[in-house]
């Protein structure tokens, strides 16, 4: 772990992110996935804007989990992932932030993401 001024100690792999611009999402895509499995996701929202809200939806228009405030502090979260949605062998994961907040366009970034086969 490593210390980041102003907040709790973060794990090295948090201070690095994927993120997306103003209101376009941030998108992951899982190929050869067993279509009878039920599925997980586990995900650290780090980045700056800690107060700006993120959403998370399959790429089929199914919610994983509506708009939420990133934890704080920076901590791993998980989400099931709805089975309709991999019932195909396939899944989008879509991320997003609060849509229309103009600024410098950030707020959308996740530092890590594991699928996890429950």
């Amino acid at each position: 772990e490593t210390g980041r001024e102003g907040a709790t100690a973060w794990r090295t792999s948090w201070l690095d992110h994927a993120e997306s611009l103003n209101d376009k999402p941030l998108v992951l895509r899982y190929t050869g996935l067993d279509p009878a499995a039920r599925y997980k996701v586990r995900v650290v929202y780090a980045g700056d804007g800690p107060a700006k809200k993120i959403r998370l939806d399959t790429g089929d228009g199914r919610e994983v989990h509506p708009f939420i405030t990133k934890p704080a502090p920076v901590a791993p979260v998980e989400f099931a992932i709805p089975q309709e949605s991999t019932k195909a062998g396939e899944l989008e994961l879509q991320w997003r932030r609060e849509p229309g907040l103009g600024d410098n366009g950030r707020g959308c970034q996740v530092a890590e993401v594991w699928l996890i086969k429950a």
